[in-house]
């Protein structure tokens, strides 16, 4: 107890020197600290907004050199295996949408009443598909709030008409609903190439297409199932059904999570060495604080030790001395990166939160910093004989 004080005491007996020794320890940890905490929010938006386009799930589609199709048969078997929660089919084909006399590329996708539950459509006005439109092949269908926008000058345009090219005719649907524009898993097929989105029953797009089968079968999973097991077993299912090796490939969107997740978290790996460097800049800051203070109090380690005072009290001293340094340091770092965090994350509207185990590491590698560079100063204090030392002017 009685080094401890002592230690104390040594810390603020050169405040400015402290001060900026603080300082540089604290901006080292705030560095870290601040790129963890930015990686971890990162990482977990990204998986979030994965998860929200349905890239926790997998889909279906025959090779286009197969010469096979994805028919009802095929979804319900799809239905019908074990870790599946539910199927969709999809058909899309690229046309052109008129409304009030305006023309407009744009994709049609043909879904079904669960569409929703499987791929993310914000509903913002309306309702969305139901079982019995898919039933009856209704003419209706959900647009982007982008297109009536543009077409209409308006948020909501549910209940107008909408003439959509298929098959080389112009078909009349009415809107049902409006929905968010983007932030779906279709809009990861196909990119930025195509204005609008449009969703109708799959029936009345076979219907209008004169199609019986799907493009595609979006698939969503039990929770705790393996989406590359469920995945290699409905293709050897469906290449069984349909009789070719091979003819059906897997999508397995969690890969792709999965890959973002690894590539985040090897920038956050280099980010945080490159921040690590300003700590181990600030262990060279703690051990030239603790060479001058040897040096300033070479008569009192002197006397010290004239009175009995060994070598491992004063080692142990001195290690406190940079122990408390790199703790001041700390506690100033982390709180200054917990406050720019939550600072951040309130200008942009997000949750903040900061992992615990991440601070006790800041914490950790900050006083390891401090003993290991205060560890030379402390044994050259130590190794100082005490008649040279009481000689010492």
């Amino acid at each position: 107890m009685e080094s401890l004080k002592n230690a104390w005491r040594s810390v603020f007996r050169q405040p400015s020197r402290s001060v900026l020794t603080v300082l540089s320890i604290a901006i080292g940890v705030f560095s870290v600290l601040l790129t963890g905490t930015i990686s971890d929010l990162g990482g977990s938006a990204v998986r979030n907004e994965l998860n929200s386009l349905g890239m926790s799930g997998i889909t279906l589609q025959t090779r286009s050199d197969s010469g096979c199709d994805l028919t009802s048969a095929e979804l319900d078997a799809v239905r019908e295996s074990a870790g599946v929660a539910g199927a969709t089919p999809l058909n899309y084909a690229y046309t052109q949408v008129t409304a009030r006399g305006s023309v407009i590329d744009g994709v049609v996708w043909g879904v079904d009443s669960a569409v929703t539950r499987i791929i993310s459509l914000n509903l913002l006005y309306g309702r969305s598909i139901s079982r019995e439109d898919v039933l009856a092949g209704r003419r209706v269908c959900l647009v982007e709030q982008s297109f009536v926008r543009e077409m209409y000058r308006r948020d909501n345009a549910v209940g107008k008409t909408v003439r959509i090219r298929l098959n080389g005719k112009d078909e009349e649907f009415t809107i049902v609903g409006v929905v968010e524009t983007g932030g779906s898993l279709l809009q990861s097929f196909m990119g930025d190439t195509v204005p609008v989105f449009l969703y109708l029953p799959y029936t009345a797009h076979q219907a209008c297409t004169g199609r019986r089968s799907f493009d595609r079968i979006a698939v969503q999973l039990k929770e705790g199932a393996d989406p590359a097991r469920i995945g290699s077993v409905l293709s050897r299912t469906l290449d069984s059904r349909l009789g070719q090796s091979g003819a059906v490939t897997v999508d397995n969107f969690s890969q792709y999570s999965d890959q973002f997740s690894r590539v985040l978290g090897t920038v956050s790996l280099v980010l945080s060495a490159i921040a690590g460097i300003s700590l181990l800049v600030a262990g060279l800051s703690i051990m030239t604080v603790m060479l001058s203070s040897v040096g300033e109090r070479t008569r009192e380690i002197g006397v010290k030790k004239s009175v009995g005072a060994s070598p491992a009290v004063i080692v142990r001293e001195f290690l406190l001395e940079a122990g408390l340094l790199a703790l001041l340091g700390s506690a100033a770092g982390i709180g200054a990166g917990v406050l720019a965090g939550w600072l951040g994350c309130l200008l942009l509207g997000t949750s903040y939160w900061v992992r615990p185990e991440l601070i006790a590491a800041c914490t950790g590698c900050a006083l390891l910093t401090g003993m290991l560079f205060g560890a030379y100063p402390a044994k050259k204090a130590a190794a100082l004989r005490p008649v040279d030392a009481l000689r010492h002017d």
